[in-house]
């Protein structure tokens, strides 16, 4: 049995209620550091947390906060695209 390239990939999400923040926004994507990235330019944007006061506690609660799961072998990259591209 030979496996498909969904096989192997792996969907990082954050909630961003999981960082502390009063927010049901999810971020993810299958790369680990964009979505780090990307939940700090969500934090940016929706909570006015500029990237200056962004301590490196807060990075490792977003490390710490992230979910990986499988990626669905019936879903596809797009289906779980985010609008951060």
């Amino acid at each position: 049995m030979s496996l498909a390239y969904e096989d192997y990939v792996q969907l990082f999400c954050v909630r961003c209620g999981d960082v502390g923040l009063d927010c049901n926004c999810i971020i993810n994507g299958i790369d680990e550091e964009k979505v780090i990235d990307n939940t700090i330019i969500h934090m940016l944007e929706y909570h006015a947390i500029k990237p200056e006061e962004m301590t490196m506690c807060m990075r490792l609660k977003i490390k710490e906060s992230m979910h990986i799961q499988p990626l669905s072998p019936t879903g596809s990259q797009l289906a779980y695209k985010n609008h951060f591209g």
